[in-house]
């Protein structure tokens, strides 16, 4: 995302007569949002949901009364 914000300012620059005043003024903007503490908060808590949301061992549970016909059991996700 950040390189997309990055290349559309560049190529709006680049793309226009306004030069290195409104380049400037693009590269302030972007480095305001970035070093945001609200936007730092936001990023912090979509990586903390992604990651609960991929946890690489989810709980399981064993489905009662369902057993296969090798003796396996069946196992699906433990909601909280």
């Amino acid at each position: 995302m950040i390189q997309f914000v990055i290349g559309a300012a560049a190529g709006y620059v680049f793309g226009t007569k306004a030069g290195r005043k409104r380049f400037d003024q693009i590269k302030r903007g972007y480095q305001t949002a970035v070093n945001s503490p609200v936007t730092r908060s936001a990023v912090n808590s979509a990586r903390k949901a992604i990651a609960n949301r991929l946890d690489p061992n989810p709980r399981m549970r064993e489905v009662k009364n369902l057993r296969r016909d090798d003796g396996s059991t069946v196992l699906e996700p433990d909601e909280d």
